[in-house]
């Protein structure tokens, strides 16, 4: 599939300027990302589609099929999904309403402000720890071991 896009915003420091725009680089991986998700999803929607064909009772379709066909139907799925997915450099739409709203988000959080000289994202971790240690507290005071009270 695709590699991880290079944004860590652990590496991120206060005085540096935050980049706003994806490097061509890191704008291809996203895009191979949301062209590979589109192809996953179209030949989802085949296996599901190949699943609603009604069957005898010798477990047979409207139309016959070999042996062969049986045994690789999940790679002609995935290959006919990969055509889908890629034909004219656009594919069904998917992979390219998916990489434009990836990109707003990207832009937004590269404009969020920093928070107390840190990014947006080391201070929601920090307080999401918080909240998971305080909710870990809680269980254990209400799951923990009792004494019995007389």
């Amino acid at each position: 599939m695709s590699q991880p896009i290079a944004f860590d915003p652990k590496t991120t420091s206060a005085a540096a300027p935050r980049q706003t725009t994806l490097s061509p680089r890191d704008e291809q991986r996203l895009r191979s990302a949301a062209a590979d998700f589109e192809s996953l999803f179209i030949q989802q929607m085949l296996t599901s589609m190949r699943k609603t064909v009604p069957k005898d009772e010798n477990g047979e379709g409207l139309i016959r099929e070999s042996q062969g066909e049986k045994i690789f139907r999940d790679m002609l799925d995935g290959e006919y999904a990969n055509i889908m997915s890629h034909r004219g450099g656009r594919g069904m739409g998917l992979g390219e309403m998916l990489f434009q709203q990836l990109v707003k988000r990207y832009q937004l959080q590269a404009n969020q402000p920093m928070a107390g000289g840190q990014p947006a994202a080391l201070t929601a971790e920090r307080e999401l720890k918080q909240l998971q240690s305080g909710t870990n507290a809680m269980q254990a005071s209400q799951f923990g071991p009792k004494t019995a009270s007389k």
